[in-house]
């Protein structure tokens, strides 16, 4: 079976790559080899690219010439590693053109060139290549039992997901009185037959929005069967089941004890500190139980009083929980929110967008300008969006938020950083009206080669686009995303390609939380928002229902916690007391994770009615507590509370915190723990 793969892969390339290599026109020749060599030498391309302007093909020919001279040289040992450096900066090049235009040709030649690189390090002995610039697909194809069960995985874990996104669209139907919300979004949802009633897609992406504004708890938990109900009868859990025992197989031939300790070892920067996981997770629960201490006081106070005045037959005692679909209800009421779609009044789309690019300028003190080359424009999606980046070296630049280019500017005063690509929209397809949006259509940033990040936030769209509106949710996923996008942008005007393979990602995820705490800033939030009908900001009251409270560190945490727990068993005894009849219930998973939750779980509950299928199926499941890291990182290191776009020193201040966080090298194993540093100061950790 194997040299039948291997055939085929090989002809692809031939085929594909090596004979149309050879009959390549000399002028697109030479446009592709200056990109290798810029790529080579580290030097950033001085012109935005466009999706043909990296070649798979010319790429993977390329490769597979370095390997042939890798091949034929037997005593230089240094010259040797130099070109198997290359050929890992071409290979990460050749996936990124695989990702911008990907078709399953690309798959083929991929495998033989992972499978020639990973044949050259074994054949040739190259064990002092360091491995952690060694790129994970070829990493595992070194040893091929490993390889096998990789893949296996792999094929579980799309099997899973195909199921995922294969769930229709649930609609409730309810009277326009049952429902307080805005009578814009009341119109928008009429039902065609009935204008006194509405028709509400639910899906993971809008339920809670949809539970804070209905007020009877019978409603509220139709629309959580609405939201779980599909998942049954799909043999979910099944598959759940499989590839956890298939990650705990692997795990173990690794030399790790499960999954969880692999993943932590292998993707994060807290490889020696596995053993501290718990303590770490107690230390973080303690604070959230005291948070919530109050809050569930409160909530009770407040249920029991609308029990009282309704009537009410809900039986919560005093030590019991809440349903989750009623805690969430009561949370929101606690905390006074206002109507969100009210709030996505203030973000209209071209607004947002112009508004955010400057605001981001301010902050990490660079210039941009807004590419408007229609030849390079038309080569990306509709509506995408190049900028220019630059930095000042000496002179202080002034403009205020409603240009789109920077003016009074000397070029010899400012160096180039690359350029960002901004893909805001996800294509709309006639299917896409019937079914939830796909696990796979969230939003991903990656650089494309040095000083070239692409940011493909794919946020829906609407129809006309001219009224989309922002929800608090995509607004802070704008932020996100950028972090990335930025921290990628200066770390590739420092390093080489192959430095971006195993890039921890709790180092990764802190930048995006960085940059996800600006939200938490009302002077950076009222600089964003412009109500398009009168042009009007936000006001402190509306904006306190998008600030960050105390569900944001719980909502990361468990998160981390269930991905934790869940790969840091032994799945083949876990689930060996099933019995028959229940044989792949997660019933006994559910109990344990209880435990961690203010809220009860209904019995109509299912984890992967959530956003947990997303992590469970990537190939970072099992450390999903970076993001947990990375924001413990933020709490303990660095505030964007003062930050203010018109005090300057507010502003120098944040930009030296930042880029001295940026200075050091996340490379050595000698970058700072977060963990030991959270337990060695627990009192201070406490009062943040």
């Amino acid at each position: 079976m194997k040299t039948k793969i291997d055939f085929i892969n090989k002809w692809a390339f031939i085929v594909f790559s090596k004979i149309p290599a050879i009959f390549c026109v000399q002028k697109k020749k030479k446009l592709h080899q200056d990109i290798l060599e810029n790529v080579k030498k580290l030097k950033i391309i001085n012109h935005p690219l466009d999706k043909n302007s990296i070649d798979f093909y010319f790429i993977s020919n390329e490769i597979n010439k370095f390997l042939n001279v890798a091949n034929k040289i037997i005593d230089e040992k240094k010259k040797k590693n130099l070109i198997i450096e290359n050929c890992f900066n071409l290979y990460y090049l050749l996936i990124i053109s695989a990702k911008l235009k990907p078709s399953i040709l690309k798959k083929y030649i991929l495998e033989y060139i992972e499978e020639n690189i990973s044949v050259i390090l074994k054949k040739n002995k190259i064990e002092n290549t360091d491995s952690k610039t060694i790129p994970y697909t070829i990493h595992i194809r070194r040893e091929k039992s490993l390889c096998n069960l990789i893949n296996e995985l792999n094929v579980y874990c799309s099997n899973y997901l195909k199921k995922i996104n294969n769930i229709k669209t649930r609609y409730l139907m309810i009277d326009k009185n049952e429902i307080n919300i805005d009578e814009e979004w009341k119109k928008k949802h009429e039902y065609i037959f009935n204008k006194n009633k509405l028709k509400i897609p639910i899906s993971k992406h809008n339920y809670e929005f949809i539970l804070y504004g209905i007020n009877e708890s019978s409603i509220r938990k139709k629309i959580f069967h609405l939201l779980n109900s599909p998942y049954e009868n799909k043999d979910l859990n099944k598959d759940v089941i499989n590839i956890l025992k298939k990650r705990y197989e692997i795990a173990i031939k690794c030399g790790y004890s499960n999954w969880s300790h692999y993943s932590v070892s292998y993707f994060t920067s807290e490889k020696k500190n596995y053993n501290n996981l718990n303590e770490f997770f107690n230390l973080i629960k303690t604070k959230i139980d005291k948070d919530y201490d109050k809050i569930n006081f409160n909530m009770m106070k407040l249920f029991n009083l609308k029990k009282k005045n309704n009537c009410m037959n809900n039986s919560y005692g005093n030590n019991n929980k809440l349903d989750l679909y009623d805690w969430y209800y009561y949370y929101n009421k606690m905390f006074n929110k206002s109507d969100e779609y009210f709030i996505n009044t203030f973000f209209p789309q071209n607004y947002v967008l112009n508004n955010f690019i400057e605001i981001m300028s301010k902050i990490y003190k660079f210039s941009y300008e807004r590419i408007k080359n229609e030849e390079v424009l038309k080569k990306w999606p509709n509506n995408s969006i190049i900028y220019k980046i630059e930095r000042g070296k000496k002179k202080k630049i002034k403009q205020s938020l409603s240009h789109e280019k920077r003016e009074n500017k000397d070029l010899n005063d400012y160096e180039l950083l690359g350029y960002i690509y901004i893909i805001p929209y996800m294509s709309i397809r006639l299917r896409d009206y019937f079914k939830i949006p796909l696990m796979n259509s969230l939003s991903n940033t990656y650089l494309i080669c040095n000083g070239h990040v692409l940011i493909d936030y794919q946020f829906m769209q609407t129809v006309p686009l001219e009224k989309k509106l922002f929800s608090s949710s995509e607004i802070l996923t704008l932020f996100h995303e950028f972090g990335h996008a930025y921290h990628l942008l200066l770390l590739s005007n420092k390093y080489s390609l192959h430095n971006f393979y195993n890039i921890p990602l709790d180092y990764a995820e802190f930048f995006s939380h960085i940059n996800e705490h600006l939200v938490n800033n009302y002077n950076i939030i009222y600089n964003l928002s412009n109500k398009e009908i009168n042009n009007s900001k936000i006001n402190e009251n509306l904006y306190r229902s998008m600030k960050f409270d105390s569900s944001r560190l719980f909502n990361i945490y468990l998160q981390s916690i269930i991905d934790y727990k869940i790969h840091d068993i032994n799945p083949f005894t876990f689930f060996s007391n099933n019995n028959k009849n229940d044989e792949y219930a997660l019933n006994d998973f559910y109990k344990i994770i209880e435990e961690y939750l203010p809220y009860k779980l209904s019995s109509l509950y299912s984890i992967h009615s959530t956003s947990f299928p997303y992590h469970f199926s990537c190939y970072y499941a099992g450390s999903v507590l970076c993001y947990l890291l990375a924001e413990i990182r933020v709490i303990l290191n660095i505030s964007a509370d003062d930050l203010s776009l018109k005090k300057n020193n507010s502003l120098i201040t944040f930009q030296k915190k930042f880029y001295n966080i940026l200075s050091k090298d996340f490379r050595g194993d000698d970058y700072p723990s977060i963990i030991k540093y959270t337990l060695s100061n627990k009192n201070l950790f406490s009062i943040k």
